[in-house]
C-alpha cells in the first residue's frame, strides 16, 4: 500500500494530509543548521505535531527547552518523548485559532505541515493550506521557521511564487537526497514494517530566519546526504 502524498487520487489521501515524517529527517535539518534554540532559550513550536516526531527527536538530539504541540487532533506518541513532562500539547488548528495565550517568550516553529487537502482565507487572498501555514508562522515566530515540504512546492506558479520571490525569501532550501517515506498516519499500524519503506515523493525543508529576512536572490541551497553516508572530504 502506498499512500504517499501527491500519488494518487483525492479521495485515496488522508482528508487532513495526515503524512508522517520517520523522524530522522529532523536530525538531517539540525545537522545542516544546527540548534541555535536550545543555546538561546527559545521555545520551539510544532502547530503540525501529528505524532509528534519532530518534538521527540529534537528531545533525543538533547534539546532541553520549552516543546510545544498542536493539531487538529490529538495523536502524540507520548512514549516516544524522553521527558514528556517538557512537553505541551494544545488542540487547535493553526490558521483559524487564537490568541495563543500558551506562547512566550522567543518562539521557533518547526513543522511538517498539511500541503493541500483545502484552502484558507488569510491576509485577504485564499491560498492551499501549506502556503497559509508557512504564512501564518512567519506572523508568529520570533527566530526561526522550519517546514519540510514536498519539492514540487518550490514549483509555485505565477501568484503562489511571491511568497519565496519576494514577500518571504527563504533562508536556506534543503534538498533530502535521500528520499523520506511519509506514509498517512492512520495506515501506519496496518503497513507495519513497510511503512517508511519505497518513498515515492521527494522532500525539502525550507527555512527563513525571521530576524534577518534574506534578500530576494540570496536563499542558500543545501543537499542533504543520504543517510548512513560517510564522504571523505578532500
Amino acid at each position: 500500500m502506498r499512500g504517499e502524498i501527491s500519488t494518487g487520487r483525492q479521495a485515496k489521501r488522508h482528508p487532513y494530509d495526515w503524512y508522517v515524517e520517520q523522524g530522522w529527517e529532523w536530525e538531517q535539518i539540525v545537522a545542516a543548521i544546527g540548534l541555535e534554540e536550545a543555546e538561546t532559550g527559545t521555545m520551539i513550536w510544532d502547530p503540525a505535531a501529528g505524532f509528534g516526531h519532530s518534538a521527540s527527536r529534537l528531545q533525543g538530539m538533547g534539546f532541553a527547552g520549552s516543546l510545544l504541540l498542536s493539531d487538529i487532533v490529538n495523536r502524540v506518541a507520548w512514549d516516544d518523548f524522553e521527558r514528556p513532562e517538557d512537553v505541551t500539547f494544545t488542540s487547535a488548528c493553526f490558521i483559524e485559532d487564537g490568541p495563543w495565550e500558551v506562547l512566550h517568550g522567543r518562539v521557533s516553529i518547526w513543522c511538517n505541515p498539511p500541503f493541500s487537502y483545502r484552502h484558507y482565507w488569510l491576509d485577504g487572498r485564499k491560498m492551499i493550506v501549506s502556503e497559509a501555514f508557512v504564512r501564518r508562522a512567519l506572523q508568529i515566530a520570533t527566530d526561526r521557521v522550519v517546514m519540510i515540504l514536498p519539492a514540487k512546492w518550490l514549483a509555485m506558479g505565477k501568484r503562489r511564487s511571491r511568497l519565496v520571490r519576494v514577500d518571504h525569501p527563504p533562508q536556506f532550501v534543503l534538498h533530502f537526497c535521500e528520499r523520506p517515506s511519509m506514509p498517512p498516519g492512520d495506515m501506519i499500524e496496518a503497513m507495519g514494517g513497510r511503512a517508511y519503506r519505497g518513498g515515492m515523493v521527494d522532500y525539502c525543508a525550507v527555512v527563513w530566519d525571521v530576524r534577518n529576512p534574506t534578500a530576494p536572490g540570496d536563499t542558500r541551497t543545501i543537499w542533504l546526504p543520504p543517510l548512513g553516508l560517510v564522504e571523505e572530504r578532500a
